[in-house]
């Protein structure tokens, strides 16, 4: 009798530890989920550096490693919880009519922990199927990434070309009114007014119309390049009763000018050009002097080589 006591002490024992077990467990995936969470809200920012992504596929490979050293401790603890049934089963076998109500709660109670653990089993299997698809997306992501970065070295190998075809084309007129310079990844000419224009008039002098010829030239072989006219004038109110009425009209006028002298006798296709009227409020000189207000009376052709396929990856992105 004593014997059986020690017995049954032992099997209460292991059971109030598989129970504080069990709840650990509980806890453990909840703190698995919320770095589950953490993960998913981790991954709408793939668009930021690679370094980072990096640092997310690390954490994810960590998390996925954790859950499987999880599965395995939840396997052990099946097969001890089985050993235990079948200790039990024996003992209750020696001893049916004394303690059959006692051993009936306890196998009950341990047939719940079975299901329980047949169910975070399941759980588990769910969450590496969600890791593994959440690591092939970011293997994704980094591939659109280094193929977003290519295109972006492309464009801008692609700029400078430009930009050396324009300045070769234009060289006898750099320094005369003209200058070419590259900015924020597009090649921008501005012609002085001095090289175009009288002042007040938009009728294109002869001198600008063979450096918008020269220019034409360069576009006509650079189809994938898009071309903006930007017409500006000073902060002088310009005043007329004609065609002419104030310098928005005057902008805008000497653009179109500029976008037809283009156009004129060369193979530039007109879809590729926007023209522009900006009049005063852009200037590049804020002084009210008359060397100030010369500067900001230009006309500036804008260059930009088409960004379709870029813009398809950032959309996809």
């Amino acid at each position: 009798m004593i014997r059986f006591n020690r017995y049954f002490i032992a099997a209460i024992t292991l059971l109030a530890f598989i129970s504080l077990s069990s709840c650990v467990s509980s806890k453990k995936y909840e703190e698995l989920q919320s770095e589950h969470r953490a993960l998913k809200a981790s991954k709408a920012k793939l668009e930021d550096k690679l370094a980072e992504l990096e640092f997310q596929q690390a954490q994810l490979e960590k998390t996925k490693k954790e859950l499987e050293d999880e599965k395995a401790r939840l396997s052990s603890q099946r097969e001890e919880l089985e050993r235990s049934l079948n200790g039990l089963t024996n003992l209750s076998q020696k001893n049916q009519s004394e303690y059959q109500k006692e051993v009936s709660a306890l196998l009950k109670q341990i047939q719940e922990e079975k299901e329980n653990l047949l169910k975070n089993e399941d759980e588990l299997r769910e969450r590496t199927a969600k890791l593994e698809k959440l690591e092939a997306d970011f293997n994704a992501s980094r591939e659109r990434l280094v193929e977003l970065e290519q295109m972006l070295a492309a464009k801008d190998a692609a700029t400078n070309e430009l930009r050396r075809k324009v300045a070769d084309a234009l060289l006898g007129f750099e320094g005369k009114g003209l200058t070419v310079t590259k900015k924020n990844g597009k090649v921008y000419v501005s012609l002085d007014e001095k090289l175009l224009f009288n002042s007040g008039s938009y009728a294109i002098e002869s001198r600008g119309a063979e450096a918008l010829r020269e220019l034409a030239k360069v576009l006509e072989v650079n189809p994938d390049i898009n071309i903006m006219v930007e017409g500006h004038t000073d902060d002088v109110p310009l005043r007329g009763s004609g065609e002419i009425k104030d310098n928005w009209d005057l902008s805008v006028k000497r653009a179109t000018t500029v976008v037809r002298t283009l156009l004129q006798g060369s193979s530039v296709h007109p879809e590729r050009i926007i023209a522009a009227g900006r009049s005063e409020y852009v200037p590049i000189d804020a002084s009210k002097t008359s060397e100030g207000r010369q500067k900001n009376r230009r006309t500036e052709i804008i260059l930009t080589p088409k960004l379709d396929e870029l813009l398809e990856i950032l959309g996809d992105n």
